[in-house]
């Protein structure tokens, strides 16, 4: 069996990430110091901490730069705990809340564990914070490529190219926050994006081509609820505007804008999340897919079973509502590869895998190595 690396060398190669911002923000602060000329000048500050430096500096200035910088690493210390916590920390994660059952809250404490460390680190550095999963299919099969991509308004079309079977799939997918601590410190303004690629890599005769991809920027605003509703904990409500798009030309051109809201539910190992949309309308002679809700639906459906630290289970559900019963679905499953990368397999069978796909079923399966998984 492989051995996970020790805790500690996590902790300090996440501290060293981290440094390069807190001495920026130590920086940072001592310059507003110097800047105050008086104590109604700190309330210019907009950062609280270096507000209440700079106030401590009338009366004890050494005293106002040691307290500054033990709290900087104090909670540097607690983004490193947070961003990677030892078999320990993973294992008593159930039991913190002190819940006589500490299983029911399996999901709910790693749900609040993973807000608490996207906080941490985009509080010191500033830098992308992972959104939805990330992952790299390097090999994938699909059992019926569709050749000639179709819509009402543009009719048919094929490639330049034929079609293999074989081919990558991979998801980037990350958000910067906009704006935190609005209304309350539990609710933020993020932006979001998400990129799909389909690249015929094994395609050699035809050199390679990228058959697909999907761009989707978003803006939407997120607050952490952890409301105890029963039976389940509702972890997180949002709201945004969402836009999908393949980037390409007529004929072959597909996009969509919705406005998407969401809702997190928790329940032992598991988590459901309802996603459900409005398709903001377009003009019929601007609407490359003026039928894409009668394959996809008006909602997705998330489920989310977290079986060990390091194994989880997903999957993704859509139907259309309609007496055609269009049902498509998304599984996947990571699992430990080696000492800090996690394999992952995926099974899709259903419509809308890609855009250029809204109105064709496609079946396919793919492995590969997955870099940010659900929590």
């Amino acid at each position: 069996m492989c051995k996970r690396p020790n805790a500690w060398v996590l902790k300090t190669a996440v501290l060293v990430l981290l440094w390069p911002a807190l001495a920026i923000a130590q920086e940072s602060t001592q310059a507003d110091d110097r800047q105050a000329t008086s104590p109604e000048e700190c309330a210019l500050i907009r950062e609280g901490v270096q507000r209440l430096a700079c106030y401590d500096s009338f009366d004890n200035p050494q005293a106002a730069r040691d307290q500054a910088s033990e709290r900087q690493v104090e909670e540097a210390e607690l983004a490193a705990e947070t961003l990677a916590p030892n078999r320990e920390t993973q294992g008593s994660v159930a039991e913190d809340s002190g819940d006589d059952d500490p299983e029911s809250r399996v999901m709910t404490n790693l749900v609040n564990q993973h807000l608490t460390a996207e906080k941490a680190l985009f509080s010191f550095s500033g830098s992308f914070i992972s959104h939805k999963p990330t992952y790299i299919l390097p090999i994938t099969w699909m059992d019926d490529p569709n050749k000639v991509p179709t819509s009402p308004r543009v009719g048919a079309t094929g490639y330049d190219y034929g079609l293999e079977n074989e081919e990558a799939k991979y998801q980037i997918s990350f958000k910067v926050p906009l704006m935190t601590g609005w209304l309350d410190d539990s609710t933020t303004l993020w932006f979001g994006y998400t990129q799909r690629s389909f690249w015929q890599v094994y395609n050699q005769d035809e050199s390679a081509p990228f058959r697909e991809t999907n761009f989707e920027p978003e803006v939407f605003l997120r607050h952490q609820a952890n409301w105890n509703l029963g039976a389940v904990t509702l972890s997180g409500i949002a709201l945004g505007i969402n836009h999908q798009s393949n980037g390409q030309s007529e004929p072959r051109s597909r996009s969509w804008n919705r406005i998407i809201a969401s809702a997190g539910f928790t329940h032992g190992r598991w988590l459901f999340i309802v996603q459900p949309w409005y398709r903001i309308p377009e003009s019929s002679k601007d609407d490359d897919n003026a039928d894409i809700e009668s394959f996809l639906g008006y909602a997705n459906y998330n489920i989310v079973y977290k079986l060990t630290e390091d194994r989880t289970f997903s999957l993704k559900l859509l139907n259309n509502l309609r007496s055609d019963n269009r049902t498509s679905l998304e599984f996947g499953y990571s699992f430990p590869l080696g000492d800090t990368i996690k394999g992952f397999f995926q099974y899709y069978n259903g419509y809308g895998e890609s855009l250029i796909d809204y109105n064709h079923r496609i079946e396919r399966f793919g492995l590969g190595i997955m870099l940010n998984d659900w929590l």
